[in-house]
């Protein structure tokens, strides 16, 4: 079983290449792990023990989550819209639609994905430093040849930057040569007349880097890569649901507490969950491809055999 810090110590102390990566990421993300849960069960006065698949880049949990994650966000930001793309005369947006590349003759890729996160976190304090508060979404993505580039959603709270029509007819701001500043590659800047266009950009990216079965080349890599540095290939600022809230008025009050209930209107009680471990599929043997299984006495059994082996 293909575990990220055992491969992480060999990748280190090898130097793999990337299609190398790839492969031993393929092995670690196709292997379905469990994740053994225990609960009391009152009214039958028994202790029942449960399996839930775990999440893992690339895997249909882990892209279900993300989807779901995804959607909330570009529901909301249907409603936002800056400029009507059709329009003559000054036009503007709190909107940015952000790609930064990374140039190869800097570093190595290695130290490109080591190094990027925190670049960007640099970038972001210089455009804030400028234009102030902005909330971001972004995406992650590896060029064939390894290197990181990102794509984001730039949404500001403030700021309106007046936008132009270029040559080939794409939204520009005039701010651009000062943003570009604070970055040390290539860097393109695209004024966005809606939310939801933007989204519909970051969703054609995001697609690629969150489902291992229907990943390109480019795909593959950056989950891959994305696995092996630790980094998550789609992430919201916290500041980015608020902004929307804040310019969307008729949402609901999301603060207000709540409880699960059963289709009578009974409030369904509290439950304590214990976590026993973790066990690949082959533990199981399950019937199906499932995500949450209710153990019985021969699973029981396999699942205890197999935590008492594997534990020091």
């Amino acid at each position: 079983m293909v575990s990220l810090n055992g491969f992480r110590k060999d990748y280190l102390r090898l130097n793999f290449s990337v299609d190398e990566i790839v492969a031993q990421y393929k092995e670690w993300a196709t292997e379905d792990t469990y994740m053994i849960l225990s609960k009391w069960n009152r009214k039958e006065w028994k202790n029942e023990v449960f399996a839930v698949k775990c999440a893992k880049s690339g895997n249909d949990v882990y892209r279900s989550r993300v989807e779901r994650r995804f959607r909330g966000l570009s529901h909301k930001a249907e409603a936002l819209e800056f400029f009507n793309p059709e329009a003559r005369g000054a036009i503007a947006t709190r909107a940015l639609w952000v790609t930064l590349t990374y140039d190869t003759k800097l570093c190595s890729y290695q130290d490109a994905w080591d190094n990027i996160a925190v670049e960007f976190n640099v970038f972001m304090a210089y455009v804030r430093s400028h234009y102030g508060k902005v909330s971001c979404c972004r995406v992650f993505e590896s060029f064939d040849n390894g290197y990181p580039h990102i794509h984001c959603i730039l949404l500001f709270q403030d700021y309106f930057f007046s936008v132009f029509r270029d040559a080939k007819g794409k939204f520009r701001v005039h701010e651009k040569d000062v943003i570009a500043q604070g970055w040390h590659s290539l860097i393109d800047i695209k004024g966005m007349s809606s939310l939801a266009g933007g989204f519909s950009y970051l969703k054609k990216y995001l697609l690629k880097s969150i489902d291992l079965e229907k990943a390109d080349s480019k795909g593959l890599k950056t989950l891959a890569l994305c696995w092996v540095y630790r980094k998550r290939a789609f992430s919201v600022s916290g500041s980015f649901r608020k902004a929307l809230t804040d310019l969307i008025t008729d949402l609901h009050n999301s603060n207000k507490n709540t409880v699960q209930t059963m289709l009578s209107g009974e409030i369904i009680p509290e439950e304590e969950y214990f976590l026993l471990g973790f066990v690949p599929a082959a533990v199981l043997n399950p019937n199906s491809n499932s995500w949450f299984i209710i153990l019985n006495a021969e699973q029981i059994s396999a699942v205890d055999k197999h935590l008492e082996k594997t534990s020091f």
